[in-house]
């Protein structure tokens, strides 16, 4: 699964890297971003807001933030049932909270490494981040969705958007901490092609499922980091130093 994870590198890198085509600020059809979703930061949870890229209808990219925790349209209350921060890549075609998005509201979730805890003992945990060896930024697939039943106090808005980021089996970098990972795209191709709107139909929904698979062997490693990361208030550097 993924439940943390981190964003540290700066935004005009994750452009140059991901999104080539778009590093033209004018090319986003929403730039309406909170400054505090583009810092640096190293402990991302759920029902926090993260940086999201979608495309509108015209294939345009569009950047904004949503809320860690999918609520499908019909939820009318920011409940546990209804807070799915991850989507498993095989029932995503056939889960009505799911389906409907893969079709039009598929999106990205950007990322430069996630945690995952390795249990120990009943009692011990330890956690490990998990990135590139050059800890470059990625794209972890996603779905999002709109609701309109619930209401965000003082928010201004009559809806509210949520995602949820995608796993699948993991591979055998990450197999030893948890059996799941996130879908990751490494380059703009990969992304290009899972937000492409001419792919808006359910008869692509194989096409669009074959691109949702573990990450290649030895594209990622792993780093034992402090327990201090258990705490979701802590937001530093610091959480990635190797532990001691």
């Amino acid at each position: 699964m993924c439940g943390r994870f981190t964003l540290k590198t700066p935004v005009a890198n994750w452009l140059a890297d991901l999104f080539p085509t778009w590093q033209d600020g004018n090319a986003f059809a929403n730039e309406n971003v909170p400054i505090e979703l583009t810092r640096a930061r190293y402990n991302i949870a759920p029902s926090q807001s993260i940086l999201v890229v979608h495309v509108d209808a015209d294939g345009r990219p569009v950047l904004e933030g949503m809320r860690w925790g999918l609520l499908p349209s019909w939820a009318d209350a920011l409940s546990v049932g209804y807070n799915m921060i991850n989507a498993r890549s095989e029932s995503i075609a056939e889960k009505p909270s799911f389906r409907p998005s893969l079709v039009d509201k598929r999106c990205v979730i950007l990322a430069d490494g996630y945690y995952e805890w390795k249990k120990r003992s009943s009692k011990i945990k330890e956690p490990y981040w998990i990135h590139q060896p050059g800890e470059g930024v990625f794209a972890m697939a996603g779905l999002w969705a709109e609701n309109f039943k619930i209401r965000v106090p003082d928010s201004g808005c009559n809806s509210i958007r949520s995602t949820t980021i995608i796993t699948t089996p993991s591979n055998s970098d990450t197999e030893s901490l948890h059996d799941r990972m996130p879908a990751i795209f490494f380059d703009a191709e990969q992304v290009s092609h899972w937000l492409a709107p001419e792919l808006n139909h359910t008869r692509f929904s194989t096409q669009l499922l074959e691109q949702l698979m573990p990450s290649d062997p030895g594209s990622l490693i792993t780093r034992r980091v402090t327990t201090a990361v258990n705490t979701v208030k802590t937001d530093s550097e610091s959480l990635l130093y190797p532990a001691q």
